[in-house]
């Protein structure tokens, strides 16, 4: 499934309350990761042969380990993020929704998205 029609899957309200779950205190983020969702549906996705894995990580600094996707599945443009395919590596048993939520996040705050969320992204990077 592309991380498009993942998003479609899902209103907003049902995310954000799978995004404060999983990283609390985001809830002061609601104005900006919703005009991030409505753009990201707004948008046509550009195809890509790249996937967004979600695959057990390993944080040497803290000793744990966590089921996340490497940053750099988010480092292009929305639309080539929206174009790609969302696969769990063997071990992630995070939900749909969950997966949802994460990408969310991660697109809004990594990935290069269009200049109407400029002013969003300002705010959600003061954090």
């Amino acid at each position: 499934m592309t991380l498009f029609q993942l998003l479609q899957a899902y209103d907003f309200d049902e995310i954000m309350a799978t995004v404060n779950a999983m990283f609390p205190g985001t809830a002061q983020y609601r104005p900006q990761l919703q005009q991030a969702y409505d753009l990201l549906l707004g948008m046509n996705p550009v195809e890509s042969k790249k996937n967004i894995r979600y695959k057990l990580l390993h944080d040497a600094d803290d000793d744990i380990s966590y089921m996340g996707a490497d940053d750099a599945n988010f480092h292009t443009t929305w639309e080539v993020c929206l174009g790609k395919q969302v696969v769990r590596e063997k071990g992630v048993d995070l939900s749909d929704q969950e997966l949802a939520a994460n990408c969310l996040v991660n697109v809004a705050f990594q990935a290069r998205g269009p200049k109407a969320f400029d002013q969003a992204k300002a705010i959600l990077m003061r954090r």
